[in-house]
């Protein structure tokens, strides 16, 4: 058990000290998590720093809190800070003394409470801010248990010193009320990043340069705790933003000692279409040079942070029951005929020749080529796309219209130098994404699944536009990342089926994490969206689904498993995972499969509106949780800034009551705000209060029951 004289030892070693002055970043389940947890609970932890420091010390806490930016008026005596627990029980503290300031406020406790109590700026992060007072005061800041990406503002703070320029002011008004009760109009300047450019947060790399420098280091609880002085910090992080130049403000710190800018070096997007438009024409079968560039394409349109990956199978290799495909080379294939008139050119459309056809040099009769000629009926003008991938043969395609004017008395030329090569080297390729909320990856929290199958050689709808569909989503995540805890997000990209097969064969170990999945296809087409039920039906991705067509007020189609149109979700939610999976897709169109799936039938707006809706599955599924009380009895509400005003939020006030009832770990976030007739966000942003005040757990989504 961590007591309060642990604690004590810990910190002296970390070097605080009396006298000191100390700014604090928390989480305290980094603490109260470890065996045993932290005797006397929260308390013992501000118990053991003021301590620490003495009387002669100060601690300050942020207690900050960001419903002002969203036009909800800040109360200095009631308004809660959204920092974590200890933040919040040192805002309550009556000896502590609390800042004026409705975005970044913050509350003291020693020698300079007062002093920090009577600042005021109308900035959140200049000179002039409190920040400036912390390098006059030779303050440290302590980091308990938590990344740099999820603590430090003190580098905001450095990044408007050294002016960088991937951020701007930007003004921000409301209504501050003061301690009489007193409201007041109120404009603060804030340097916010540049989202247009594409800015998203990431202070790791910076924290290893500090890490490698000025900062102490120590395991306390669960957590890594770091404990370094302001002055130092801004003489690092400031020389780092000032003589490396950059659009970014992390710096990774090479052997040359030589710093590069963070910002994702990736393609900007005018138009998804754009993008499907340069996926559209590669030869994207299976295992070919067009599924690879296909593959680099995707990779190049996603930032850094979303850790785009690609993975090499060796060919002929067990996978399950299945086995690794052959990359497939295709040197020439034509069809002529015996006088040398080109019929059927694989040079001049690709769909021409059927995919993984066998290599042949023949002059064949009528009757003997036509068993290998495909056309599509219903489409005379198109040429049809046609596979025989494990049940090899050979086989061309062309138009109705062009089959019917050949010549039954002639002989034909078959002629394929195609080539299945099973070098390791050059063998079978598919990709992933791993996207992580706020923080990083939570152990226990898991991960979504999203699939979007690249292996349709010339085709637009189906899939490019399924692939063009998920790397937006990639994007959006990446940009703003999930609420921390939640789970990470995998994207995969690859051949249909096979790749699935293959990437989950050789990554038995990470099948257990896998809480969900979304398989997205043919996006593009003006038709409803489809969803498309999971095997079990009634799983929890199935209601977030209906919850969020229903919410953007889309008219969308229902199907049961496989019922819409089968594909990669046959794998995720097939025998032996049984991993619920969904799919969002706009089948049936009448192009399917025809050299009529082309741009002409992909709509922008349409590709957007499936990148929303599916965006927002993923938001709610993987950021849902369920709510285990810490308490006995109805809470007092009022007593820890929960009272929610009847006259402000009818509904919400009405359901308080009822909703502290669900919270026995049994019923998910998502499952009480749909009982309860709630919107999801609102009611998980209320939930997260009770959390904050160390009033309920928030325990991860379980494990399927069953994976048999």
């Amino acid at each position: 058990m961590i007591t309060k004289q642990t604690l004590m030892d810990d910190f002296y070693a970390l070097g605080l000290s009396a006298g000191d002055t100390v700014f604090i970043h928390s989480s305290y389940s980094s603490l109260g998590k470890a065996p045993g947890g932290v005797e006397g609970g929260p308390q013992t932890v501000i118990a053991a720093i003021l301590e620490t420091i003495g009387n002669d010390g100060t601690l300050i806490m942020p207690t900050f809190n960001y419903d002002f930016l969203k036009g909800t008026p800040w109360d200095m005596r009631t308004t809660p800070s959204q920092m974590g627990v200890l933040t919040e029980l040192v805002r309550l503290d009556p000896r502590a003394k609390r800042m004026f300031h409705p975005i970044y406020s913050m509350a003291a406790i020693g020698r300079h409470a007062d002093e920090l109590a009577a600042h005021r700026s109308n900035d959140c992060f200049g000179e002039s801010t409190i920040f400036s007072k912390f390098r006059e005061w030779d303050a440290k800041i302590l980091i308990l248990g938590l990344a740099y990406s999820k603590s430090i503002t003190f580098l905001h703070h450095c990044e408007q010193m050294a002016g960088v320029d991937y951020r701007f002011l930007k003004e921000f008004k409301g209504t501050g009320i003061d301690l009489q009760g007193k409201p007041h109009d109120v404009a603060y300047t804030m340097f916010v990043r540049d989202v247009e450019r594409g800015v998203v947060l990431d202070f790791e790399p910076i924290g290893a340069l500090l890490d490698s420098q000025v900062v102490n280091r120590r395991t306390i609880g669960l957590g890594e705790s770091r404990l370094m002085k302001c002055n130092d910090v801004f003489r690092v992080a400031v020389d780092a933003m000032t003589n490396h130049p950059g659009p970014g403000l992390t710096y990774i710190i090479e052997s040359s000692d030589r710093a590069k800018d963070w910002i994702p070096p990736m393609k900007p997007i005018s138009a998804l279409r754009d993008v499907l438009g340069e996926i559209l024409p590669l030869h994207r079968t299976l295992a070919s040079d067009g599924m690879d560039a296909a593959l680099d394409l995707i990779g190049s349109y996603l930032p850094a942070n979303a850790n785009y990956k690609l993975e090499t199978y060796t060919p002929l290799q067990p996978v399950w029951t299945w086995y690794v495909p052959e990359r497939y080379i295709v040197h020439a294939a034509y069809l002529e005929t015996e006088d040398g008139e080109k019929i059927v050119d694989f040079s001049n459309h690709n769909l021409h020749l059927v995919s993984y056809s066998l290599p042949i040099d023949s002059l064949l009769t009528w009757d003997e080529l036509l068993p290998h000629l495909y056309f599509n009926e219903k489409r005379p003008h198109t040429i049809p796309w046609k596979f025989k991938y494990y049940d090899r043969d050979w086989g061309f395609c062309l138009s109705k219209n062009q089959f019917d004017t050949l010549d039954h008395s002639k002989k034909y030329h078959a002629v394929i130098r195609s080539e299945f090569s099973t070098d390791p080297g050059q063998g079978f390729k598919v990709s992933t994404a791993l996207v992580h909320p706020q923080g990083g990856a939570k152990p226990g929290a898991g991960e979504i699944f999203i699939m979007a199958h690249v292996c349709h050689p010339s085709q637009a709808n189906d899939d490019a536009a399924g692939v063009v569909t998920a790397i937006e989503v990639a994007r959006r995540l990446a940009a703003r990342p999930l609420p921390p805890g939640s789970m990470s997000v995998r994207f995969w990209f690859g051949p249909e089926t096979i790749g699935t097969i293959a990437w989950l064969a050789h990554h038995e170990d990470l099948i257990p994490s896998i809480k969900g999945g979304i398989f997205i296809e043919m996006t593009g087409n003006d038709n409803n969206l489809a969803l498309q039920h999971t095997r079990q039906h009634e799983a929890g991705l199935d209601h977030v689904g209906q919850y969020v067509l229903k919410k953007f007020g889309r008219e969308f189609r229902e199907g049961t498993f496989a019922d819409v149109i089968a594909n990669d979700e046959r794998v995720l939610n097939g025998p032996g995972l049984n991993i619920p999976c969904i799919s969002v897709t706009r089948y049936p169109y009448p192009e399917y499969h025809t050299t009529d799936d082309n741009l002409d039938i992909i709509h922008e707006d349409k590709l957007q509106e499936a990148a929303d809706v599916i965006e927002e599955m993923i938001r709610i599924y993987a950021s849902n949780y369920l709510p285990k009380r810490k308490f006995r009895g109805p809470v007092f509400l009022s007593g820890h800034g929960l009272f929610v005003d009847w006259q402000t939020n009818w509904k919400l006030n009405r359901a308080i009551e009822k909703m502290m009832m669900r919270f026995e770990g049994r019923q998910s976030v998502f499952d009480i705000a749909h009982e309860l007739d709630l919107d999801y966000w609102e009611t998980r942003e209320y939930i997260e209060k009770f959390r904050v005040r160390g009033l309920i757990e928030a325990l991860p989504m379980p494990e399927l029951a069953e994976k048999a």
